[in-house]
């Protein structure tokens, strides 16, 4: 009766349930008590009914929090006793979790694995879109959502959470649905085996807790079912998204970070597997193909001079990620602000095997006329060594013509900068073998397609260049030939149209 006149006054009267403050401890261990008998549940009921009505004023629900007393309510999700009333226990919950101080103890006291464990096993669609939304709520907040995040990642892959946050309804579709794209891998067998894990948790920390209030949830290791033999990298399987380039990532921008951020560790880590390297980048070279505006973003992440610095011991990964950010001038300006011409020209020296790729990525970088990358090349002796190149035969390359037409792309480029384009210049006329190639118009023997580095038109005769016209002018007919009078078909037709021609 007590309890029943309370909800009363606070029902017809405003900001009257302030008068608890200091009676919380009292109305929480209501919540779970056994002294009653048969009115056990009629209590409990009431009891909540007076919770829920406090959590929707500020002022309780701070005092609630300075009490430490969350764990007693938490129990209240699996008391058998209140099962019939579990959408009003998460929506009082909701009312408690507006202060951020409540959001840490719940967190501390094992809120998630409750959350969870309705959400994975609740036959009620209402209640599992209600945890789902308590779980975002409880993510959002600025000193307890990374921890939060981390337990949740324990049971349940990260594109789960993304998706309570993005609407409640479809997380739970996700959930009994069968998946298997770039970001997620999801089947029955799975799902039955992350529920029972996740009813199991929740089943033995409500035991402890019962005995204990105050007993703080401890986080376990990953679930075995989650761990797979696949590549992942930021939530995205690597071997799926490279089968797939064209899937839109939910956070393309993180996983460029966390991708660069996994070859500069692999690159640097001795002993690390070759297969999983290329893999990676692979993965990069397609994202920044997908979306090359995401390269702009590459500079400031500050991995462009580890990857110069690499060139020395991953030359073939190093080469390749840089070779694809040379397309973006945001990054090229950057790539200008370090010493980069001396680790190319080291390169491709002892690899000769990369010459094209650093060709092509020394022509994208003249393209762009920065003052220090002509600067470099002039004191690293550069220039000299590229007429080698081109008067040599390039015997390691798939395409040696097309390796020379990107080589003098490079040099012409070089030669046309404001501030050191005539000592360029100069330089390059001193090599006989440039006078044959100064000339040439390159840039229609390079393409960027699937026949890339074939060459067009006749072949060479003179030694130095990529097409060759015919040495003398062609007389051009403009009429018919002559007839040939001794043509057996041209006798046969007179014979048959009476010897007349």
């Amino acid at each position: 009766m007590a309890l029943q006149a309370l909800i009363s006054v606070i029902k017809s009267n405003t900001n009257v349930e302030i008068q608890c403050i200091g009676q919380f401890e009292m109305l929480f261990g209501l919540l779970s008590t056994s002294e009653c008998g048969q009115d056990n549940r009629t209590i409990k009921t009431l009891a909540l009914e007076v919770v829920c009505l406090v959590s929707r004023n500020k002022e309780c629900v701070t005092e609630i929090a300075a009490c430490e007393i969350v764990g007693r309510y938490l129990i209240v999700l699996k008391d058998p006793d209140l099962r019939e009333h579990q959408p009003r226990v998460l929506e009082t919950l909701s009312g408690l979790l507006n202060v951020p101080k409540m959001i840490k103890e719940a967190h501390t006291k094992g809120a998630v694995i409750y959350l969870l464990d309705l959400f994975c096993n609740s036959n009620n669609p209402t209640i599992r879109e209600q945890c789902a939304e308590l779980l975002a709520k409880m993510n959002a907040d600025k000193l307890s959502g990374p921890k939060v995040r981390i337990t949740m990642c324990k049971y349940l892959p990260l594109v789960f959470l993304d998706a309570m946050i993005d609407s409640t309804s479809v997380a739970v579709q996700m959930y009994e649905s069968t998946h298997e794209h770039p970001e997620l891998i999801w089947n029955d067998e799975i799902r039955a085996c992350v529920s029972d894990a996740v009813r199991d948790a929740a089943d033995s920390f409500h035991v402890q807790q019962k005995r204990n209030p105050k007993v703080a949830w401890r986080d376990p290791e990953i679930l075995p079912e989650l761990l797979s033999n696949e590549l992942v990298v930021s939530g995205v399987y690597l071997r799926l998204y490279v089968s797939n380039p064209g899937w839109t990532l939910r956070k393309p921008k993180q996983f460029l970070a966390d991708l660069l951020d996994f070859i500069v560790d692999s690159i640097s880590r001795s002993g690390m597997d070759t297969d999983v390297l290329d893999l990676a980048t692979t993965a990069l070279v397609l994202l920044l193909n997908a979306q090359p505006n995401l390269a702009d973003s590459v500079p400031v992440l500050g991995h462009i001079p580890k990857f110069f610095r690499q060139l020395s011991v991953q030359p073939k990964s190093a080469l390749t990620v840089l070779h694809q950010l040379s397309l973006s001038e945001i990054c090229v300006s950057a790539i200008s602000q370090t010493e980069c011409i001396p680790s190319l020209k080291s390169c491709m020296e002892h690899h000769r095997d990369l010459t094209a790729t650093a060709c092509e990525t020394l022509s994208r970088l003249f393209k762009c006329q920065h003052d220090s990358l002509i600067r470099q090349s002039l004191e690293c002796q550069l220039i000299p060594y590229l007429v080698a190149l081109l008067d040599s035969r390039l015997v390691l390359a798939n395409n040696p013509a097309m390796v020379k037409a990107q080589i003098v792309a490079a040099l012409k480029a070089m030669s046309s900068n404001l501030t050191y384009g005539d000592r360029v210049t100069h330089l390059l006329n001193q090599y006989p073998i440039w006078a044959e190639y100064r000339d040439q118009k390159h840039d229609l023997f390079i393409t960027d397609t699937d026949v890339r580095g074939y060459l067009m038109g006749a072949p060479n005769t003179t030694a130095g260049y990529l097409t060759q016209g015919p040495a003398k002018n062609v007389e051009v007919l403009t009429s018919p030939p002559p007839i040939d009078r001794d043509d057996p078909l041209f006798a046969r037709s007179n014979s048959s149209s009476g010897g007349s021609v």
